[in-house]
């Protein structure tokens, strides 16, 4: 089993390699299950499945320490590191793990249980990790929000496509992205990671980066 330490010191050191794709196997496996009911597809290419749905009302900012529980497998559904086994939830902010943690951690509230499938290139990319993730291995993650340890930014109602449930505020920056960005979901992405990688956390920065995650994804199913 791959040992908790991945979660922490490694994941964020390997992170910053990541440079290749998903193998042949896996990509042909993500795109089979981005057909599933009930699976969403980020603009990244990562890819999710809400299992529960929590009552927590806040997000995570990107360096808020989060506890967790976590099961790791690979496609094949072998499990390389569990929490769950080791009876003990683990403690890590967003931006202390591999991408795709860090992408879909700050969309989760407390009490939220996921799904999460994470190409290779928001995972371990072309080094693995020895010996069980092979380089260009997609991974799947049982993920669940228990408690969010650190700053917090409120979880955030506003349709980016409506506007519907939009203060004042998320209205005009949803309208002036739109107006700066079009359709480009590239430029937003990069915005979106500009933003989480601030070194200060606030309340404004975090729901520009959640609206603008909003905004990808509406983007990326033509609803702009």
């Amino acid at each position: 089993m791959v040992p908790t330490l991945l979660l922490t010191t490694l994941f964020a050191i390997l992170s910053t390699f990541v440079s290749a794709g998903s193998n042949e196997k896996s990509v042909a496996w993500l795109g089979e299950n981005a057909k599933k009911d009930g699976v969403k597809t980020l603009p990244s290419g990562l890819q999710y499945k809400v299992l529960e749905k929590g009552t927590g009302v806040h997000h995570p900012t990107v360096d808020s320490p989060c506890e967790c529980h976590y099961e790791g497998k690979l496609i094949d559904g072998s499990i390389f590191d569990s929490s769950y086994q080791r009876g003990s939830p683990t403690t890590f902010a967003p931006n202390q793990v591999i991408k795709g943690w860090t992408e879909i951690m700050q969309m989760m509230v407390e009490g939220d249980k996921f799904e999460v499938y994470i190409p290779s290139e928001l995972g371990y990319g072309d080094r693995g990790s020895k010996p069980k993730i092979r380089p260009g291995d997609a991974l799947i993650f049982t993920m669940e929000m228990i408690q969010i340890k650190g700053g917090k930014v409120t979880a955030v109602n506003c349709d980016v496509v409506t506007l519907e449930h939009c203060n004042d505020k998320e209205m005009t920056y949803v309208m002036d992205a739109v107006e700066h960005y079009g359709m480009d979901a590239d430029a937003m992405q990069v915005e979106m990671e500009r933003l989480n990688g601030l070194h200060r956390s606030s309340a404004g920065k975090n729901t520009r980066a959640v609206l603008l995650q909003r905004l990808i994804e509406a983007a990326g199913r033509d609803e702009l």
